[in-house]
């Protein structure tokens, strides 16, 4: 069974993962990380944004993927993921869910959009594994820790981060 929601008020755990362990839950952890960043693949490459994958699973059960500007309005991959469980018969399982995401979600979006933090708090997401954070390309993100501050739980893949980069490797060299 999925944990619930988050608890406001009581700060989430931050776990980093830097090896297999040969777990089925970080192998678990370790496919669906995979499956994010195939989704990330799919962003079309720009110079002003990362391109981030995400998958949002509810048990071992896959009810949403997303990634950047999948949809229209300038959108953020943990935003679509969110967006597209909610309108389907599985939207009833997004909250307590956990969300797969190959970048730390955004703390704050320049273009005033709602950022993918306060979507993830606002669904009642309980578990958030990310790839890697945010790299300081554009800003200093403040997710992983506006996220703990509303009671979510953090694993970093730490193990995958080169591979979460790599649809973003426009953007990192020198």
């Amino acid at each position: 069974m999925a944990p619930g929601p988050p608890t406001p008020g009581v700060l989430g755990e931050y776990r980093v993962v830097e090896r297999d362990d040969g777990s089925e839950q970080v192998e678990a952890h370790m496919e669906f990380i995979e499956l994010a960043i195939q989704q990330a693949s799919l962003a079309q490459p720009i110079a002003s944004a990362f391109s981030v994958g995400s998958i949002l699973v509810s048990g071992r059960q896959i009810i949403a993927t997303g990634y950047s500007r999948e949809l229209p309005g300038n959108t953020h991959a943990a935003q679509c993921a969110i967006e597209k469980a909610q309108a389907t018969p599985l939207g009833h399982l997004v909250c307590g869910s956990t969300l797969y995401t190959t970048m730390e979600p955004c703390s704050f979006r320049l273009s005033k959009n709602i950022p993918c933090s306060s979507h993830i708090i606002e669904a009642g997401i309980s578990i958030v594994v990310i790839g890697v954070k945010e790299p300081l390309t554009f800003s200093e993100c403040q997710g992983v820790a506006r996220l703990r501050e509303a009671g979510v739980n953090i694993i970093h893949m730490k193990l995958l981060e080169e591979e979460c980069l790599q649809p973003n490797i426009h953007l990192l060299k020198p």
